[in-house]
């Protein structure tokens, strides 16, 4: 990589403020910009989403009858699964399908 030192920048150089969609404009006040804070509403607010969390608390990560159920078939020697839906559920779950 070279650098080219014949480049020269000015002694003083300020910033320019740039706007950005959706904030107030900038207000000139005696020589100096005053900016306006921007600001944000969701659209939820916080009490709906501590419910959603609760809710979700209170949903089980396993299926307690589901696992009793297989693990009664594979100790009484029913339970047979093939070559085939072991390698479709493989592969639906390395593409994260359910």
């Amino acid at each position: 990589m070279k650098i080219d030192a014949s480049l020269t920048f000015p002694q003083q150089a300020e910033p320019q403020r740039v706007g950005t969609a959706g904030s107030a404009p900038a207000q000139k006040q005696g020589g100096t910009v005053a900016l306006t804070p921007d600001s944000a509403q969701l659209s939820m607010d916080g009490g709906k989403v501590q419910q959603l969390k609760a809710d979700l608390a209170a949903v089980p990560d396993v299926r307690l009858e589901r696992v009793a159920a297989l693990q009664k078939a594979i100790t009484s020697g029913s339970y047979n699964v093939s070559g085939q839906q072991i390698a479709q559920a493989m592969s639906s779950d390395l593409l994260g399908g359910e």
